[in-house]
């Protein structure tokens, strides 16, 4: 096998951003996401799940054809997601590393295994390879919720603010008694 993970390899295991998702039926998690830009799923298990990441030209941060490491990032993110594969479910925290460059052209491919499956917060080890070769290693930590984090964060939100109201008017209350 060639080591220099730098060489144009060829095509036949390429999945392409715009081929279809075969697992559309059984994820759960980020409906909408695009595969064209966070990869797309090939193996789909309990606790685990596979991705394809195409590194695109219009990812490029430089002339040379260097991806930026942010949709790296989020490719990695997206197979941690897909592990656990829930419907409402965020990350919430993760500890990365890079381990080389990712180029226009190349696949990455990512294996993502959760762990803490009985528990609403998930430990998700992923490692990512080019040509067999690690390219990157992260945990991402994966908070399952009950619904919408937007529709969490607004019944808070709006509890916050009804608990601030009624302190204002005991305070008021009180200066008005003295």
């Amino acid at each position: 096998m060639d080591e220099n993970i730098y060489k144009d390899g060829g095509s036949e295991d390429t999945i392409l951003p715009e081929d279809e998702n075969p697992f559309r039926n059984e994820l759960k998690t980020s409906p909408n996401i695009k595969t064209s830009l966070s990869g797309t799923v090939t193996e789909l298990g309990s606790n685990q799940a596979k991705t394809n990441f195409f590194a695109s030209e219009e990812m490029a941060s430089d002339a040379e054809g260097l991806i930026h490491s942010g949709f790296v990032f989020s490719a990695a993110s997206y197979a941690a997601m897909a592990a656990v594969n829930e419907t409402f479910s965020v990350v919430i925290g993760a500890k990365i590393h890079f381990f080389a460059p990712t180029k226009i052209g190349e696949n990455v491919e990512f294996d993502a295994r959760a762990q803490f499956n009985d528990s609403a917060k998930r430990e998700v080890r992923v490692i990512g390879k080019t040509r067999d070769i690690k390219v990157f290693e992260g945990t991402f930590q994966v908070v399952v919720l009950e619904d919408h984090v937007f529709k969490i964060y607004k019944a808070n939100v709006q509890k916050q603010a009804a608990q601030r109201q009624r302190s204002r008017a005991k305070a008021e209350e009180e200066a008005q008694n003295s």
